[in-house]
């Protein structure tokens, strides 16, 4: 297909392309399709949950400690050099994946390739992960094999982000999002809760057969089966149920071009609202990683609990934020995504500095108190955190600003991860006092991101600033453009 240049005020301006665009999709579609991209879409985010909480809740306790009976300090390493290494590659693909994407034409549309690759890249390398790490008989190599297959599971991961994230902004108009975005939480939510309910039970029988028949290696690949299934399968219903279509401008720059100009992009081109989320999203993801990555130890720390029954926390959160995704919605359609946003993240900020500032000890009713104040918080903030960057992002770069999105919400994790290991290790003698240190710590990031989300005035500017620096990028460029192609043809 040809795209065409035409002058328009002297700037060389592209046409739009003949195939179907996602302005389109917004105007055109029947209800059974809207249902049809809102499970897709939910199947993801469920398949996520489900393999963060198998990471967090079974992966240290239940997969290195109970399968493969390595010392808790080496299993700890490993865990936390794993979600580093995890992390790295996940900030490098989201990104990566976002220029790709809004570059790529295709009849598959431009994004469901990439997550049904994205999606297939992960789930094959959990299935691969204990064949080529956790059959090593040598701690220290575990320490070097796990992180590798933990870095191109994520990587699988990062790629399919991305293009994900721009769907909301191409598929459903910005009243809508509110909406999709509460239905999205749901089905994070009920990922959360079927991952660990479901890996409890796995986990128990995998176990006691693994005493039986010496824990062959037949049963350790079992462990990551179901999520490895889970996150391929949301990947192939992507690709089948979502509608598919392309962006509706040709690309302007080679897609090398756009990653590195990618911080350029996020200066001068984002808009000032979206780089506030940006910031915003950084300290909630500091605070969501730390509670994610911790929460298990801090609790069997911090409690009575042991740390076979701590993931009972992670299920209330789960639970109460299930029983809330209905009343964010009303909450988001009265007071708009900001003030949702505003709610969640003080409620949030509260469930770290009471969960870090207090030994729970043996009152377990305590726990429930603290854990139902995360579950709220945590609802009110997952409904707005993709909804609210998608009614920022600029069209045609969809992919690559919800990247950026992610990345402002992820790139924190080596750090979240780096740090606990080093405070585990060097305060282990500590017990309570030092994952509670990481907890306040998390509580400050979640008030910061309280006050930078007063700074954005979203319902006075959504896109148009964007919008305004994007239009005067292309009439530079083709100025600029028109001028060396006439230069060229002078000298010549």
């Amino acid at each position: 297909m040809e795209v065409k240049a035409s002058e328009d005020n002297g700037c060389k301006v592209k046409k739009k392309l003949d195939f179907l665009t996602t302005e389109h999709l917004r105007e055109n579609r029947s209800t059974s399709q809207k249902v049809r991209n809102i499970i897709g879409m939910g199947l993801f985010a469920s398949a996520n949950s489900i393999l963060i909480s198998f990471i967090i809740a079974y992966f240290n306790s239940a997969y290195l400690q109970g399968l493969l009976k390595l010392e808790a300090s080496i299993a700890e390493t490993i865990f936390s050099y794993s979600v580093a290494a995890g992390s790295v590659a996940f900030l490098g693909t989201v990104i990566i994946g976002g220029a790709f994407s809004d570059d790529y034409r295709s009849k598959y549309g431009a994004r469901a390739p990439f997550i049904l690759g994205g999606c297939l890249l992960a789930g094959i390398m959990l299935i691969v992960t204990p064949f080529f790490a956790g059959s090593s008989n040598d701690p220290e190599l575990m320490k070097i094999l796990f992180p590798i297959c933990f870095f191109l599971i994520y990587a699988g991961l990062g790629l399919a982000s991305s293009p994900y994230g721009a769907l909301l902004s191409e598929l459903f108009t910005k009243e809508q999002r509110g909406w999709v975005g509460i239905v999205l939480a749901g089905f994070t939510t009920l990922g959360s809760f079927l991952g660990l309910v479901l890996f409890k039970e796995i986990t128990k029988i995998l176990l006691g057969v693994a005493e039986l028949f010496q824990m062959s290696l037949v049963l350790e690949v079992s462990f990551f089966i179901f999520p490895a299934l889970v996150i391929a399968i949301s990947g192939i219903f992507i690709f089948f149920l979502v509608e598919k279509a392309n962006p509706p401008y040709p690309p302007i720059d080679s897609v090398i071009t756009d990653i590195i100009q990618t911080p350029t992009y996020l200066l001068n081109f984002s808009g000032s609202d979206f780089g506030k989320m940006f910031f915003v999203q950084s300290f909630w993801g500091f605070a969501g990683e730390t509670v994610s990555i911790y929460l298990i130890i801090h609790i069997s720390k911090a409690s009575s609990i042991s740390l076979d029954e701590a993931p009972t926390a992670l299920v209330i959160l789960a639970v109460v934020s299930a029983l809330m995704v209905i009343p964010a919605g009303f909450f988001i359609q009265k007071f708009g995504k900001v003030n949702t946003a505003i709610v969640g993240s003080i409620a949030y900020s509260l469930f770290c500095l009471l969960l870090g500032g207090m030994e729970i000890g043996g009152y377990s009713w305590a726990l429930i108190i603290i854990a139902a104040l995360g579950g709220l918080g945590a609802v009110f903030v997952e409904s707005v955190r993709v909804s609210l960057p998608a009614d920022l992002v600029p069209e045609g770069k969809e992919a690559q600003f919800m990247g950026l999105n992610k990345f402002g919400a992820t790139w924190t994790q080596p750090l979240v991860a780096l740090a606990g290991g080093f405070i585990l290790s060097a305060f282990a003698d500590w017990n309570y006092s030092a994952t509670a240190v990481m907890f306040l710590v998390a509580g400050i990031a979640s008030i910061i991101a309280t006050i930078l989300l007063f700074l954005i005035t979203y319902e006075k500017m959504v896109r148009s600033e964007y919008q305004k620096f994007y239009k005067r990028y292309l009439q530079a460029k083709g100025f600029f453009e028109g001028k060396l192609d006439s230069l060229v043809d002078s000298i010549v």
